[in-house]
């Protein structure tokens, strides 16, 4: 007789344990799938605002460049190829250029931040077709104006 108990107990646990792992299972199906709409919804607000840091909720703030004042780094790119006349520049080219032009010393380091600002300058500046790419030269890239 006490088989017989011992055997019904481990039946309802084996029941028990049934149902839990359905249950689990479930919760795992509805967790990926929460997760699906949740990429979903966070690439629509990517879309609408790509600044917007969905982490925090708020949108990021851009980072201020200590060279630069709001507009200045574009309007001395844009006069650097103005006084080229016509000449391809590289975007080292341009980043020497900034660093003379702000009175800085060119250490390695302030030419590669430059030259940073350059490429970001140029960059934007092709997507408004303003500049075009020139091919190559020794130093990577060039671009000319339009």
């Amino acid at each position: 007789m006490a088989d017989l108990d011992v055997v019904a107990a481990l039946i309802r646990k084996r029941a028990e344990l049934a149902d839990l792992i359905e249950h689990q299972q479930k919760e795992q199906k509805e967790i990926k799938r929460l997760t699906e709409v949740l990429a979903h919804i966070e690439a629509t607000v990517t879309l609408f605002s790509p600044d917007f840091e969905l982490r925090t909720g708020a949108e990021a703030r851009p980072v201020r460049n200590r060279f630069f004042g709001p507009g200045e780094c574009q309007r001395m790119v844009l006069d650097i190829f103005r006084e080229a006349q016509g000449v391809a520049l590289s975007s080292r080219q341009i980043g020497e250029a900034l660093a003379a032009r702000k009175a800085l010393e060119p250490s390695t380091a302030l030419i590669e931040q430059m030259q940073k600002n350059a490429l970001n300058v140029v960059h934007r500046l092709q997507r408004t077709g303003t500049l075009v790419p020139a091919g190559r030269d020794g130093a990577g890239a060039t671009w000319k104006v339009v």
